[in-house]
């Protein structure tokens, strides 16, 4: 059985064409206002209003121009290179940088140590 399917019908082997599109979810009215403003600047956001005056929206501005200026955004906490977790991811990145091949996971158990 052949099928072909195009965007604007549907043929089948013994030649019905079934060309009416299902619509689901709630009917659009076409003539309401909402719908009118929406058709009227297709592409235009809709929803809340940016105000460029509040803290949010100027710490953004200022971020852009860090980023077009090249500078760097900095987010979240910074570290503290002197902390006992800086210093041994240091020391490991050392290691590794240096060919050292370290293994990761518990080491095996011995067989022939005795316990005491």
């Amino acid at each position: 059985m052949s099928i072909s399917f195009n965007a604007s019908n549907t043929t089948f082997e013994n030649q019905i064409n079934f060309t009416t599109k299902v619509r689901t979810g709630r009917p659009v009215d076409p003539t309401s206002k909402r719908q009118q403003r929406l058709n009227s600047a297709p592409g235009v956001r809709t929803g809340r209003p940016i105000n460029p005056d509040s803290k949010r929206q100027q710490r953004l501005a200022k971020q852009a121009q860090r980023i077009a200026q090249g500078g760097e955004v900095k987010r979240g906490r910074p570290t503290n290179p002197t902390s006992k977790r800086q210093m041994a991811i240091a020391e490991r990145q050392a290691l590794l940088d240096a060919g050292v091949v370290i293994k990761r996971g518990r080491p095996a158990k011995k067989e022939n140590q005795p316990t005491t």
